[in-house]
């Protein structure tokens, strides 16, 4: 197994104890993804919780990398692809330096051309890990180079540890040619989503539906599924993507429970516009053809 990393050979002990949790090339998502990158078609891949990778007119984008088997000893629901059989990246977009949505080791298993685009404070996180470029954005922010980037902003703590407790928190519109997005990361449902929608246009927005239970400690900092819609409403979007459930939960026992899906599903048919919205579950792909 090779790892790309500068300097030491990175230890692989960590995915060999929990193989299980790990896909390999034999997969049906890499050989998904490899085919779609094959014959060039644009595509949006689940990696599990916040972790997506789209393809867009030659650019690759992945959010939020977290693909390492556990998390705080918390094991995931569905394996993760290998972070090294990933190609090499255009751009990787950090919502936030929370460990489930910036994870360190991940970052390092990953081909390092990418620029890397993360908020305000959290470029001292990476350390000694290099990138072709790691940029940070203030909110309302934007980077300019094959795609336009903008960070605006959330409703979400800030903060990764007592090493780094300024890390701020964001989310991103950006541009691929003539597509718009909006990638939400983490938040709980705010007024700025209206705000956003006005000044905006978005075409395919990914919010977060899960990890909101127990409530009482959980609502000012993640979405549930009801506020998720509301928030694609606020945006005025023109599809809904849900990220962010599936995958981990901080209480295990809630995982259950909260059947963030199964509620989003119901909500949108409320709401009549199941057909807004591409449900693409954790390990599998979407063509952007199968949209139209």
């Amino acid at each position: 197994m090779k790892w790309i990393e500068f300097g030491k050979k990175q230890r692989v002990k960590d995915y060999k104890l929990h193989k299980r949790f790990i896909l390999d090339e034999n997969s049906f998502l890499y050989k998904e993804i490899y085919f779609a990158l094959d014959k060039g078609l644009d595509f949006i891949a689940n990696l599990g919780h916040s972790t997506f990778f789209i393809f867009y007119k030659g650019v690759k984008i992945l959010t939020d990398p977290f693909l390492s088997p556990h998390i705080f000893g918390i094991r995931r629901q569905k394996p993760a692809i290998r972070p090294d059989l990933l190609p090499p990246m255009d751009y990787i977009l950090i919502s936030h330096a929370h460990y489930d949505h910036l994870d360190m080791r991940t970052l390092r298993r990953l081909h390092r051309e990418a620029v890397v685009i993360v908020p305000e404070n959290v470029k001292p996180v990476f350390g000694m890990t290099k990138f072709k470029e790691i940029i940070e954005l203030k909110i309302f922010q934007s980077y300019k180079d094959k795609i336009n980037i903008t960070a605006l902003p959330v409703k979400h703590n800030k903060g990764r540890s007592i090493l780094f407790p300024n890390t701020e928190t964001v989310s991103y519109y950006f541009e691929i040619n003539n597509k718009s997005f909006y990638f939400g990361g983490d938040t709980a449902y705010f007024d700025g989503f209206k705000e956003i929608g006005k000044q905006y246009d978005i075409e395919i927005a990914f919010l977060p539906i899960g990890g909101y239970e127990p409530t009482l400690l959980l609502k000012n900092v993640h979405m549930n599924p009801w506020e998720a819609v509301q928030a694609f409403i606020d945006l005025n979007a023109s599809f809904v993507v849900p990220i962010h459930y599936a995958t981990f939960h901080t209480i295990p026992k809630f995982v259950k429970i909260e059947a963030p899906l199964k509620h989003f599903k119901e909500e949108i048919k409320r709401k009549n516009i199941e057909d807004k919205a591409y449900i693409i579950e954790p390990n599998s792909v979407m063509l952007f053809q199968e949209c139209n």
